[in-house]
């Protein structure tokens, strides 16, 4: 019999984490993905259409996708500005962080696959 957990998130590995960052990152953005590098900064080389009451625009959703993933800790240091995420590095930096703190969260932003990650957890036989 083999055995899986069903209640326990799956774990992915950092390198999975940043990869599908990645390509949040350049869908939201419209940007290849190959062109992206760590040190692109949001407002400057990757920006944003005109903010408008009726449409998220592309800060507003990887905003989103920031506090969604972010713990209460890490939403409190943001409100204090001693968490600040200005570039894309950073983006994947907090992305991998949080998905220790908040995994289903993280895979349910990013759009991580079910397979190919880890079980962790107590295990049940099937």
């Amino acid at each position: 019999m083999s055995k899986i957990d069903l209640q326990a998130p799956m774990i992915h590995s950092e390198e999975v984490v940043r990869q599908h960052a990645l390509q949040r990152l350049a869908e939201v953005f419209r940007f290849p993905e190959s062109s992206l590098s760590n040190e692109a900064r949001f407002g400057h080389e990757l920006k944003a259409a005109p903010a408008s009451d009726f449409k998220s625009n592309e800060f507003d959703i990887i905003d989103d996708d920031i506090k969604d993933v972010a713990d209460s800790l890490l939403l409190k240091k943001m409100l204090q500005g001693v968490l600040v995420i200005r570039t894309v590095g950073e983006y994947c930096d907090h992305m991998v962080k949080c998905s220790s703190l908040k995994p289903k969260e993280v895979a349910r932003v990013l759009r991580l696959p079910v397979e190919g990650a880890e079980q962790t957890g107590a295990a049940h036989d099937i």
